[in-house]
């Protein structure tokens, strides 16, 4: 990968992702309880890290990474949103923006703020506001509960999508889906191997490389395996001729990219999970 021709992308998608940031922590404080701004934001923080990984922005990384452990404490939780982490989360969210603004592959920064702040989000990651007791230990003789069953292996979800940011994006929601996860950038390597094995969704962006989505997803109908399989289809437009024809050939949700097609992405996915029989 050339990281300098990935870096404008990456910084045009990281500014996305920390304007939701800001947005999210604004509702936040209107109601510190509601649990849905916090798994946005865990799902930005999560992107912006990955990206930074894939360029060898430590910095950037360590800083996302710290914010998505206290994020996700919250979320895992069920936690509202505390005053300390709301400052800590407002700061490393602007500290942030100045790192992806001036960043430059494998040259670390020398920001004062950043280690404090990694360290005071690592520290409440680890205890949270009241402090982190661990699990209770088994008294003597007193009787453990029983082994959980095993679990049923996830359903599996292909995802098809150009851009790197995105498609790790994706791949993460898919996830919190309830999904095991495939990701590619080729259309035409999807379809082979959609056709070979069994999966339990396909998501494809519109301009996907070998083989374009809508085609991918015409192709597919065409096949035993794959007239059934369900498949979400993501745009970075509103385009209708690609609206009506995703509709023409069968697919369960065409969503437009963005904050609310990733929520959306999120809500159709779990929608069509497979239902086993209790």
């Amino acid at each position: 990968m050339d990281a300098w021709a990935y870096l404008d992308e990456f910084r045009a998608e990281a500014e996305e992702h920390l304007r939701a940031l800001d947005d999210q922590l604004l509702q936040l404080e209107r109601d510190p309880a509601d649990p849905a701004p916090i798994r946005a934001m865990f799902l930005s923080a999560h992107t912006i890290k990955g990206g930074a990984a894939m360029l060898g922005l430590a910095d950037v990384q360590g800083l996302a990474h710290a914010m998505e452990d206290e994020l996700g404490r919250l979320r895992d939780r069920g936690a509202a949103l505390d005053p300390a982490s709301a400052d800590l989360l407002f700061q490393a969210t602007d500290v942030l923006r100045d790192l992806v603004a001036r960043a430059t592959p494998d040259a670390p920064s020398d920001d004062p703020r950043i280690t404090p702040l990694v360290t005071a989000l690592r520290a409440r990651a680890r205890g949270g506001a009241g402090g982190n007791s661990g699990p209770t230990p088994t008294a003597a003789g007193a009787a453990r509960p029983p082994s959980p069953a095993p679990l049923s292996p996830a359903p599996r979800a292909l995802l098809v999508e150009d851009s790197p940011t995105v498609r790790m994006l994706e791949s993460m929601l898919l996830t919190e889906a309830g999904y095991t996860v495939e990701a590619l950038a080729d259309g035409a390597e999807a379809l082979a191997r959609a056709l070979r094995e069994p999966y339990h969704l396909l998501v494809t962006g519109i301009e996907t490389r070998g083989l374009r989505g809508l085609d991918l997803a015409a192709a597919l109908r065409q096949q035993g395996r794959g007239a059934a399989l369900p498949i979400i289809v993501m745009s970075s437009d509103e385009n209708p001729v690609n609206r009506e024809r995703a509709a023409a050939v069968g697919v369960q949700a065409y969503i437009r990219k963005g904050a609310s097609g990733e929520r959306r992405l999120l809500e159709a996915a779990r929608e069509l999970l497979p239902r086993h029989e209790e």
